[in-house]
């Protein structure tokens, strides 16, 4: 499960990808190691459900891997003190704001998918004007996502 947490939070995995790792880690435990059908480690209902619930509380890796690239996204956005984020703006966005930079195709991957984690990000977004300085009227998706 490591394993899947560093890629989630490196790439957005291919869905295939993170159904094959949902399959590999139900089948760990239901049935344990191997081809051979043995009882299940863990009933199935307390594999679905979450802590609180009294279940084991496993994330799906397709919404786990969302969630970590859009937690990149925030920190860019939100202009988080780390080595990254300062290279991220010093790099990439430059003197664009992260809302109103564009999606090119001779981006890496990995930053189209940043860029494009945005549309998920934006809905969940409250703004503070304040005194206006870390504010744009123009760039930043203020009403409905939209600048």
């Amino acid at each position: 499960f490591s394993i899947q947490v560093f890629w989630c939070t490196t790439f957005i995995l291919h869905v295939s990808f993170t159904k094959e790792c949902n399959r590999i880690l139900r089948n760990f435990l239901w049935h344990g190691v191997g081809n051979t059908k043995k009882s299940g480690k863990v009933a199935r209902s307390k594999v679905c459900r979450q802590k609180d619930e009294g279940g084991l509380g496993i994330k799906d890796c397709r919404a786990w891997n969302k969630a970590t690239i859009m937690k990149l996204g925030w920190d860019i956005g939100r202009k988080k003190d780390s080595v990254w984020t300062n290279w991220c703006h010093a790099v990439f966005l430059k003197e664009t704001n992260f809302w109103a930079a564009k999606v090119a195709n001779n981006f890496s991957w990995s930053w189209r998918n940043i860029l494009l984690s945005r549309n998920l990000l934006v809905h969940n977004v409250l703004y503070e004007v304040a005194d206006g300085n870390s504010f744009s009227l123009w760039f930043d998706p203020w009403l409905f996502g939209e600048s």
